[in-house]
């Protein structure tokens, strides 16, 4: 067996372990596993055991290895995120919905774009305004999987607070891809930029011919059949995307959005192994390229003002726009910390700014940090607004008593009860 299969096989036993420890240890306290997880994938890089050390235990020779595995374990995860974004989810929407999701999404993305071209303009590695735009997005991106996971695990799923932040976190999440595919875009046309046009047939190719037919496909096909279809699809939507000149995870996300919808528990069953297997891969990836070494005190003072801006960003505007919207206090602050939750999602985006060159090493560590801190401070922040593991909050609507406008409860709850190797990042 050739050297590199070894240490690809070595290393992958060795983060899949780390991984899982780390996760199981993250929901001991109260945190999503997928902070154990990304934490695993740091521990593997020279932030914490060293150059030297890391680079032995995931030499170059098989980093090119890990990295396609990465790719396809992404690309399988941004298909079951665009699976769990259940239209249904939108049925008889208040009028929050539109109100709190805008300001969730535009506020963050026009502080975070502000704080690029001023406190984190030394990080500018090409055109200030490409930089700009995608540090804005990365701002503002709010993680459905893992929100979905953390209500779940509260069993706030079935109420007004949990069927509200879903239908944002929702809407924020197919803004944020459609925001990141502009700005790819942008900053990389060069010989690409006539494939570009074939963007907008695509998309009405994959709405009017693909969804009907994989809908008709799916009344008769096996479960066998209808997992390779997904999985199969969505690489190759995935490929598509990418020779186009906009990246992979969008043809994924998008054949999962367009998936049935009855299917999709038998799709998610059969995946799960994938995303087990391949996903570690994006971990080390991840976390290989965090590098805290080089952090200067210029850095600490950025990385307080990445922070500070993501939170109060995130949650400020969530909550004012709660609260105008005719929610309680306590209510609009529970959403706006929920809809403060980043996780795995924002380490995707993350990536593919690194990969990319919109970011260089340095920002890119300092926003995964922000990502951790912003993820890990949901559950206390649940916490102290007295939503304890179990809690309920649906014996006090958060607006004023016009039931009328309820969300289906029901449709709600088929949307989020999904396997856990989706739903925990």
């Amino acid at each position: 067996m050739p050297a590199p299969t070894i240490t690809v096989l070595l290393d992958l036993v060795l983060i899949m372990a780390a991984a899982h420890l780390l996760g199981w240890l993250a929901e001991k306290i109260g945190q999503p596993p997928v902070i154990g997880e990304i934490a695993a994938g740091i521990l593997a890089g020279p932030t914490v055991i060293g150059h030297h050390l890391s680079a032995t235990l995931f030499p170059e020779a098989g980093r090119s290895y890990l990295a396609l595995l990465a790719n396809i374990g992404v690309a399988v995860f941004m298909f079951v995120a665009g699976l769990e974004l259940d239209r249904e989810i939108f049925r008889g929407a208040r009028r929050s919905i539109p109100a709190v999701s805008a300001a969730a999404y535009a506020i963050p993305f026009a502080l975070g774009s502000a704080v690029a071209i001023t406190v984190l303009a030394r990080h500018t590695t090409g055109n200030r305004l490409h930089f700009a735009l995608f540090v804005g997005c990365a701002m503002a991106v709010t993680a459905f999987p893992v929100l979905a996971r953390i209500l779940h695990d509260r069993n706030l799923v079935r109420t007004e607070i949990g069927q509200l932040s879903l239908a944002c976190a929702a809407l924020v999440d197919v803004v944020a891809w459609s925001v990141l595919a502009v700005v790819l875009a942008l900053a990389h046309p060069g010989g690409v930029q006539w494939r570009l046009v074939l963007l907008l047939p695509l998309v009405g190719l994959l709405w009017w011919f693909v969804r009907p037919l994989l809908a008709r496909i799916s009344e008769s096909g096996t479960q066998q059949t209808m997992i390779v279809l997904g999985v199969g699809g969505a690489l190759g939507l995935a490929a598509i995307t990418e020779w186009i000149g906009l990246h992979l995870i969008f043809g994924a996300f998008a054949f999962g959005v367009i998936f049935p919808r009855e299917r999709r528990r038998t799709v998610e069953s059969g995946v799960r192994i994938l995303c087990l297997l391949l996903m570690p891969g994006f971990f080390v990836i991840a976390g290989l390229a965090v590098d805290l070494g080089s952090v200067d005190a210029t850095s600490i003072g950025e990385l307080i003002a990445v922070i500070g801006v993501a939170v109060v960003g995130k949650v400020g505007s969530v909550y004012v726009a709660g609260r105008l919207t005719g929610m309680r206090s306590r209510a609009a602050a529970a959403v706006a910390a929920l809809l403060n939750t980043r996780g795995l999602t924002e380490l995707v985006i993350l990536n593919v700014g690194l990969t990319s060159g919109l970011i260089g090493t340095q920002l890119y560590s300092l926003l995964v940090i922000m990502a951790l801190v912003t993820t890990a401070s949901t559950a206390p922040m649940l916490r102290l607004l007295g939503i304890s593991r179990g809690g309920d909050l649906s014996s006090r609507p958060p607006h004023a008593p016009d039931s009328e406008h309820d969300l289906d409860p029901d449709a709600v709850t088929a949307a989020v009860q999904t396997p856990d190797m989706s739903g925990k990042h």
